[in-house]
């Protein structure tokens, strides 16, 4: 899969030089495409800029998620436009994130966008800015989220997200984990956490703790 092998490689440096463990060092920084219509989204200012052809375009306010739900981080691209009902603007621009139903959407609760994020994970805009954007992109669009402040999650079995999906990749990379690259944590990666731990003398309870997360990071240098 062309994601995860990209953010393999960039892993790599990211580990090296950074001295932090938050997920956002672990992913490929973001290129507008030279041709067409992008998008990058910074739930950091809660703002999206649109870029036409490699250069910025338009940008609107937008709302991502809290962190308890997070909004899906690094590159993906939308997978189909739909027209869905009030609660979602009328609109719904779905992002092909593999472990659950994510995308940029409208919303009746209008009052928190561009000031913070409080959704379930979708990316919510003003009604009439949706409305707007969708006449811009169509399926196939580059949709790059990012967000330096998300905060770093303990991760266990029944969980989903970025965080678990490049968990899945790094101990793949290493041979632990043999499962489907899909940001859920099943009882296959816990398993690969547990043969992890205990050939690095860490506690083999499947958690992805603090001092697990940095050891598989490190072993990737």
């Amino acid at each position: 899969m062309l994601i995860a092998i990209t953010v393999l490689a960039v892993c790599l440096e990211a580990a090296a030089d950074s001295k932090e463990s938050g997920l956002s060092e672990m992913l490929p920084a973001f290129s507008a495409p030279g041709k067409g219509y992008s998008l990058y989204i910074d739930l950091d200012i809660c703002k999206m800029t649109v870029y036409k052809d490699g250069k910025a375009y338009k940008a609107f306010p937008v709302s991502g998620g809290k962190p308890s739900t997070p909004s899906p981080l690094g590159p993906w691209k939308i997978a189909g436009i739909y027209s869905w009902g009030k609660w979602y603007g009328g609109c719904f621009m779905r992002l092909n994130v593999p472990w659950g139903i994510y995308g940029i959407h409208g919303t009746v609760t209008p009052h928190v966008i561009g000031k913070y994020n409080a959704s379930g994970g979708c990316i919510r805009m003003h009604n009439s800015d949706v409305h707007e954007l969708k006449k811009l992109i169509s399926p196939g669009t580059a949709v790059y989220i990012k967000q330096k402040t998300a905060a770093f999650r303990i991760l266990e079995n029944g969980m989903i997200g970025s965080d678990v999906y490049i968990i899945q990749q790094m101990l793949q990379a290493m041979g632990y984990y043999k499962g489907s690259l899909d940001g859920k944590f099943g009882k296959g990666l816990e398993n690969a956490v547990i043969e992890f731990q205990k050939g690095n003398n860490i506690k083999p309870d499947g958690i992805v703790g603090y001092e697990t997360y940095n050891r598989i990071r490190n072993s990737l240098e």
